[in-house]
C-alpha cells in the first residue's frame, strides 16, 4: 500500500511545480518587462484589420456566452481526464511521454509570459466594449473563480490555453482515440472562447499553435500506437 502510494505521488509530483511556478509568476513578470499589449493590438489590427474581440461582439448571447465559459473552463479539466485514463489503464509509457510533453509544454508557455507579458484585451480594450459578457451563474463561476485562483494575469502570450488543449489533442489522437473524439467539439470551443470571452487576441492563439509545433510533436513518432477505447 506504501509503496502504491508513494508510486502514485512519484508519478504525479510534476503537477505541484507546474502549480507553484504559474503562480510565482504573478509577482515577477510585471517587474521584468513592460506589458506588450500594444503591440499585440496592433498585429491583431494588421491581420484582420478590426479587434476580433470588438469584432465578436455581434454573437454575444447569454446562452452563448455560457456554452463559452463551458468550454474555457473545459482547459483546467482535459489534461488531468487524459492523464488520468492513461494511468488506471497502466499505460506507463504513453502516461510518461504525455506527462512529459504537457509539463514540457508549461513551462515553455511560462517562458512565453516572462519573455512577452501582458494582460489581454478584457483590460486594455474595455473602453471599447458597449456589449457586457454576462451569461448565467456558469458565466460567473467561471470568470469569479479564475479571477481569484490565477494569481499571474500576464499570461497572455502565448496563449495557453489553444497551445495545452491542442496538445492534449493530440495526445489523445495518439494514445485514447475516443477521447480525441470527444475532446476535438470541447478543443474547438475552448479555443473560439479565448476570443469571445476577451481573454486573448488572436495572435495570441497563433503563437500558441505555434508553441504546440515548437515543443517538437513530430518527436513522439516512435511513440506507442492509439489504443482505442
Amino acid at each position: 500500500m506504501v509503496g502504491r502510494v508513494g508510486k502514485f505521488f512519484h508519478d504525479y509530483s510534476p503537477i505541484p511545480f507546474v502549480i507553484l511556478i504559474y503562480q510565482s509568476l504573478g509577482e515577477l513578470t510585471q517587474h521584468l518587462h513592460p506589458d506588450i499589449d500594444p503591440f499585440l493590438i496592433q498585429m491583431d489590427l494588421s491581420l484582420f484589420g478590426v479587434h476580433p474581440t470588438l469584432w465578436m461582439e455581434r454573437w454575444i448571447v447569454s446562452w452563448f456566452t455560457d456554452i463559452m465559459s463551458f468550454a474555457y473552463g473545459s482547459y483546467y479539466f482535459l489534461p488531468v481526464i487524459l492523464i488520468a485514463k492513461l494511468y488506471l489503464n497502466d499505460r506507463r509509457d504513453p502516461f510518461n511521454t504525455s506527462m512529459f510533453v504537457l509539463v514540457f509544454g508549461y513551462y515553455i508557455s511560462f517562458i512565453g509570459y516572462i519573455l512577452f507579458p501582458a494582460i489581454g484585451p478584457r483590460y486594455t480594450l474595455t473602453h471599447l466594449y458597449s456589449v457586457p459578457l454576462e451569461g448565467s451563474f456558469l458565466t460567473d463561476v467561471v470568470r469569479d473563480g479564475l479571477n481569484a485562483l490565477e494569481n499571474n494575469k500576464r499570461d497572455v502570450m502565448p496563449s495557453g490555453h489553444t497551445q495545452i488543449a491542442l496538445m492534449v489533442l493530440y495526445l489523445a489522437y495518439r494514445y485514447e482515440r475516443i477521447l480525441f473524439y470527444t475532446f476535438t467539439p470541447l478543443v474547438v470551443g475552448l479555443i473560439v472562447s479565448t476570443v469571445y470571452l476577451r481573454y486573448h487576441y488572436v495572435i495570441d492563439l497563433i503563437a500558441g499553435a505555434g508553441a504546440v509545433i515548437a515543443v517538437g510533436m513530430h518527436g513522439h513518432r516512435s511513440s506507442p500506437p492509439c489504443r482505442v477505447g
